[in-house]
């Protein structure tokens, strides 16, 4: 599909009312056959199959108008920071122990790249036998050679999110002038890593207000791109852009940029609650995706420098949070989110499946976990 314009726009069209259709589907049987509060409560346990994302910084260095970013920092309602290695060191410490086998250290707005020790902190927890994974605009890869500092640190996945192969769009998309510069960190990723013989899965993500068939057919994507296509190396493009629970409105969007619409609200708890993300300055919040006007909002359950992330996850505030969906109760930021993924009985399932695997093939420590890189 990829070499093929004209089919990879006719599946991006396609997709955007399929999976509206199947999304409607699916609500329709959860509502049918409601996961209960006493089914659900064992499955609150923090460790094994729980999401952990460590925010190490809500600074970003674009302004992209499909983020509640910008609007949040111009209205002054982001307080940010960068986490300390204190603070990430002890997450890290304490997920070990539990036997988490990933960590994401893509913050809920903002990017990774920013932090001047996320090098450090990476090393860490991949010494800890963790496979660690992030999300980056890629305007900081070529800075002091991060691109190749990632990989030879031992990240195992890097999501790049890209507009597509035009400046000009890129800066209209994107609010910054950095288009070379992230074209040539993705360039330069992609070629250390084949030099490399790809340790690294890498995802490019297209932001697009292009059609695809625009993306594909452009000197660059068939030069700098496609070359470095593989089972590990994937690209994909946008089919709908979230609101960021109403942060984001539909005239924020350019070019062929859709808007989710907004799923039915059932009074199921959403699967999003069962991530744990670590804010900056230890804060400890229930979603991990989502903001509306700041990230130290009603979905924050403590914080790490005064209690365990398991004490706080499995805790009674976090568990009013949860539970207060079966009676319409919701967190400002999930009240009109079109990311709102209700849970079903196939999660359940999922859900203990990934539990059981991690426990019969539990992740290697230390030096084991280093032998393998």
């Amino acid at each position: 599909m990829h070499s093929n314009g004209l089919a990879a726009d006719v599946v991006y069209g396609v997709a955007f009312h399929m999976q509206r259709l199947l999304r409607g589907l699916r609500y329709r049987s959860i509502s049918r056959d409601t996961v209960t509060p006493e089914e659900l409560w064992s499955h609150r346990q923090f460790g094994l199959a729980t999401g952990l994302i460590t925010g190490v910084t809500n600074i970003c260095n674009a302004k992209c108008s499909f983020c509640a970013y910008p609007k949040v920092v111009a209205n002054k309602t982001l307080e940010t920071g960068i986490m300390s290695f204190a603070v990430f060191q002890k997450a890290v410490d304490e997920w070990a122990r539990l036997g988490g086998a990933q960590l994401n250290l893509t913050p809920v707005v903002g990017d990774p790249l920013v932090d001047p020790g996320l090098l450090d902190k990476l090393d860490y927890a991949v010494k800890k036998g963790i496979r660690v994974l992030l999300t980056t605009n890629g305007i900081l890869l070529d800075k002091n050679d991060t691109y190749r500092q990632l990989i030879d640190h031992g990240i195992r996945e890097v999501y790049i999110s890209a507009q597509g192969t035009s400046k000009a769009m890129y800066e209209q998309i994107f609010g910054v002038n950095r288009f070379d510069e992230s074209m040539s960190g993705i360039r330069h990723l992609l070629e250390y890593n084949r030099s490399r013989g790809e340790p690294i899965k890498i995802g490019i993500r297209f932001r697009n207000a292009e059609k695809p068939s625009e993306i594909i057919r452009s000197p660059e994507f068939q030069t700098y791109l496609k070359p470095y296509f593989s089972e590990k190396v994937r690209v994909n493009f946008t089919v709908d852009f979230d609101n960021w629970g109403g942060t984001v409105k539909a005239e924020d969007l350019q070019g062929n940029m859709r808007l989710r619409q907004l799923p039915r609200q059932l009074n199921v708890p959403c699967t999003a609650l069962f991530c744990v993300a670590i804010r900056h300055d230890g804060g400890v919040r229930l979603c991990g995706c989502r903001l509306v006007r700041n990230d130290m909002d009603d979905l924050v359950v403590g914080n790490i420098r005064e209690n365990t992330m398991k004490e706080l996850a499995e805790g009674d505030r976090a568990w009013s949070i949860i539970k207060g969906f079966y009676s319409g109760q919701r967190p400002e930021t999930c009240r009109t989110c079109t990311f709102y993924t209700p849970v079903s009985r196939a999660w359940l399932k999922s859900r203990a499946l990934a539990k059981a695997r991690l426990q019969a093939h539990p992740q290697p420590a230390g030096p084991q976990a280093l032998a393998k890189h």
